[in-house]
Formats: C-alpha cells, structure tokens, sequence
C-alpha cells in the first residue's frame, strides 16, 4: 500500500462560502484515498495564497514529501488548490521526474509518475496556464475595483496622522478624524505659516506639544513633519496609484492656509498670506510688502512701550536666516502711501467717461453674479428635496437607515460646498465694490475714505492701488497699478484733450486710458 500525504488549502477563511472549506476538502481525499487504496499518513491543511510569499507551509510539506523512501503520493482536490504558478510547477514536476513523489489530482482525474504520457503532462500545464490566468484576471478586477473606489473618495491606504482607520458596525472601512491629535497638526500648519520658523523649529515645538507617532508613540522627526506639510490628505485631496482623488472624509486645514505652508517652503511669496491664528491682529500691510533685501515676507508685530502705549513696527520675517534690513513704525509706510494718495486724482475731464465705462462694467459684474448666485440657490435647493425624498423612503422603508445616513451625508457635503462657493461669490462681489468706489472716489477724497476706513478696507484699497510693495533701509518702494499709473502721469503733464477713456478689467490691473493731444 502507497504512503499519501493529502494536500488541502484555502486561500482565506472565507472561502468555504465557494464549495472548497477544507472540511470538504478533506472528506472527497479521504474517500478517493480508500478507493485507490492509499495509506494516508499526513493531512496537510493550508490556508494561504497560492500566489503571494513564500509559502512557507507549502514548502514544508514538500520538504516532507522527499523524505519519504520510495516515493509518496501527493493528493490534492485540483490544480488550483495546489499550485497557480509555474514556479512551483517546476518544482512538483522536478519531484515527479525522479520519482520521489506520485501526483493525484482528483477532480481533474489526473494521475501523473516519472512514466506519465506527453498528453497526461500537457493537461497538467494547461491546467496551471488557466490557474495562472485567473489569478492575473482577479488582480486585474482588484486593481479596478480598488481604483472605482477611489475614484468615489475612499481611501485604499493607511491614513496619515491626525487620522484612523476604523471599521463601521456594518464591517465597512471607514476614516475618522483623531481628535487628539489633529488640533495638535492644525496648530502646526499655523504656525510654521507664519514663516518664522524652519522645519527643525516645527520638530521641537510637536514634541513640546506631544504630538507622537501613533504606532509606536515617539515623538517626530524633520522627515515626518515634512510629509505632514505635504500631505494634501488634509484639505481633502488623496494619492492613490499616482493619481489625485478627493476623499469624501472630514478635513481639519483649510486650502489657504495648506497652500500658504507650500508657498513657504518652496520658497515662493504669496501675493496674500491667510488670517493665521497666531496672527490675529488685522495690520494692514500683512502679507503686501516684501523685504527689499532678502525677498521674504515683512511682518507686523505690536509692541508695548512701558508708559502703555502701543505701537506697530514692520520687520524681516527671516525665513531664510538673518536679514540686515532694519525695522520701522509702521506709521512710516502709512505716510508714504499716504502722500501718494493726497497726490493722486482723477481730472474732472475724465471723469464723466470714467463713471460710464464703470456703469458697464458694474451691470455686466451684476449680471454675472446673480447667474452664479441664482445657478448655486438652484443646486442648494434640489439638494434639499434629494434630502426630502431620502426622508420618505426610509420613512416607507425603501432603504435602511445606514443607506439613509450615507446618502444625506453624501447630499449635506453637497450643500456645505455650496455655501462655501456661495461665501466665495459674496466676498468677490464686496472686494469688486471697494474697487469700484475706491476709483470714483479718486476725484475728490481718496485719502479721506483711506484714513477713515476699517483695516480691512485699507487693505483691499492698498492692493487695488499698489504693485511690488517693498521695505528697504527704512524707505518704502511701490508701482502703480494700471490704470492709477496712468491717471498719476496726467496729473504731472499739462491736461491733454480727452477723446476717450477705455477701461476694461474691473480689478484695475488691465484698465488702461487712451489720449490724444489737441
């Protein structure tokens, strides 16, 4: 009687649901072994892939397999449960040419020694060519199906910090904000925001706060803060197989101010830095004036004298190490655009083609607004009777309440990016009537509305006006924009007859004036 050892795998636990549990397995080997008379002395059971690792059991069964004097009889269901690879065809057949060991495929009805005929062995490897192929034709369905779902906004890989990776009740993937950490990370991005400090700063001030690795609890290095910075996971924004996805999970950093931390570290200037936490204070020229020396960004700080007043001084941020450039009051700025505005006004000839060319421009920004407000009110809309409709079938019982839920978030994120579309269009239209009023008022008292405005106003005016704003040596330099630049050139020249004025950007960047002389 032939020694046999039986063979019986599955690829994971789960896949008794197909007919191949091993408990099947082991019931149609044990009655084919009785049949052909074979003494079972093993029963090996694996559950591996056929295709992943080493198998490490699987080579030990064949380690055990030469052991045996005289050959042994290796029973297996069918092809794919012992091999779906030539790589460990080659090995089995190797077995088989020197007879050290008998293959019995069951299924198959396949038996194959060291005399086996040519058509018994082409079977065999047209066997392992179909076991082969279904295993590249099932990572090929994975690999689509791995990208639909990312393409749907879920996150196919380990989340960063400040996040975890969690299981819904219903055994779904799912991501959730740490609430330990991320306020901790958000804290980081402002900070390093501010440009005063390097990444080896940002290292110390994590470990200060605590923030720590949430696999083995250590604090961070350059390398891990560096990839925070860069991770556009937290606006929203995934990797996956080199392509950029939006993941439709909770996001704790605002776009501007992630963009203001690139800016920063690429060397780059913005044309405007974002309202940072640690910078609450509104001054006037932060984020507007670059240093005339280096190239970085000039910040405002307030500083208490000891009789109690307040004053606010200008500065070199040094992001890119010490800068000689001295320091000012910031009222010394004030003065030199100040002067340029008691300068500068708009002759009475101009301007009664200035006020009609801005007529036009005025209605054609209305009528562009209200379509986009009208178009954003009707999606905000339709997206509350989606919410209405979900309400009455899971009140009839069309859908479950956990489809319920993930279908109102799905429409309520609709919403919120509505409204912030909406917020956008708002802020648009109050920076386009600063600009407007800014310009008309240019005849008569634009240094009376600049003194006697909020902040912010100056602000929007300082960047309707002005182009290349820079601190040097305690002198402030400047351009003027189009058309003030040209408007300041006729005020120094004897008034030319005016034929006609054209204007045609709405920000002032591109308005331009044409004259002819008399």
């Amino acid at each position: 009687m032939k020694n046999a050892v039986l063979l019986r795998r599955v690829s994971t636990t789960m896949q008794s649901q197909e007919g191949y549990s091993l408990q099947n397995q082991q019931e149609v080997l044990k009655q084919y072994c009785e049949r052909k008379g074979l003494n079972i002395i093993k029963d090996a059971e694996l559950v591996e892939s056929s295709t992943r690792g080493e198998r490490k059991h699987f080579m030990e069964i064949l380690a055990f397999c030469k052991k045996q004097r005289g050959g042994i009889a290796l029973v297996c269901l069918k092809t794919d449960r012992l091999m779906r690879n030539f790589k460990n065809y080659t090995m089995i057949d190797e077995m088989r040419k020197s007879g050290q060991l008998e293959l019995h495929l069951v299924q198959e009805n396949l038996v194959l020694d060291k005399n086996s005929k040519a058509g018994d062995l082409t079977i065999l490897g047209l066997n392992v060519v179909m076991a082969q192929n279904y295993v590249l034709s099932l990572r090929d369905n994975v690999v689509s199906g791995m990208n639909h779902q990312a393409e749907h906004g879920f996150c196919m890989y380990r989340a960063p910090l400040g996040y975890f990776n969690v299981r819904k009740p219903d055994g779904k993937a799912d991501v959730i904000v740490d609430n330990e950490r991320a306020p901790i990370i958000q804290k980081l991005f402002e900070r390093y925001a501010t440009g005063l400090y390097s990444l080896k700063d940002m290292v110390k001030q994590c470990k200060e706060w605590g923030l720590t690795s949430k696999y083995n609890g250590k604090p961070l290095n350059t390398s891990a803060v560096h990839r925070i910075l860069n991770n556009k996971f937290y606006i929203g924004e995934m990797i996956y197989r080199e392509n950029v996805f939006k993941h439709q999970y909770e996001t704790f950093i605002a776009p501007a101010l992630f963009q203001t931390c690139q800016d920063i570290m690429h060397g780059r200037k913005p044309e405007e830095k974002i309202p940072f936490k640690a910078t609450e204070e509104p001054f006037i020229f932060r984020g507007l004036m670059t240093c005339g020396v280096c190239g970085c960004t000039i910040s405002s700080y307030k500083k208490t004298k000891p009789s109690g007043k307040e004053y606010i001084y200008l500065k070199c941020s040094h992001f890119k190490g010490n800068c000689e450039n001295p320091q000012i009051n910031e009222n010394v700025a004030l003065e030199a655009i100040e002067g340029e505005l008691k300068n500068l006004h708009v002759p009475q000839e101009i301007m009664p083609y200035l006020k009609a060319d801005m007529e036009k421009i005025i209605n054609k920004q209305n009528e562009a607004h209200n379509k986009e407000v009208r178009a954003i009110r009707q999606k905000y809309d339709n997206c509350q009777d989606k919410i209405k409709r979900l309400r009455s079938l899971l009140l009839e019982g069309h859908i479950t309440p956990e489809e319920y839920r993930d279908m109102n978030e799905d429409v309520k994120q609709e919403q919120y990016e509505l409204e912030g579309k909406s917020a956008l269009l708002t802020e648009a239209d109050k920076n386009f009537s600063i600009a407007i009023s800014t310009i008309l008022s240019l005849g008569n008292n634009a240094y009376q509305i600049f003194k006697s405005s909020k902040v912010e106003t100056k602000r929007a005016i300082l960047k309707l006006l002005l182009s290349n704003l820079q601190m040097k040596d305690r002198k402030i330099s400047y351009n003027l924009r189009k058309p003030f630049d040209l408007i300041d050139s006729l005020n120094k020249k004897t008034p030319p007859k005016i034929e006609g004025v054209a204007i045609g950007d709405p920000n002032g960047i591109r308005t331009h004036i044409t004259t002819v002389k008399g």
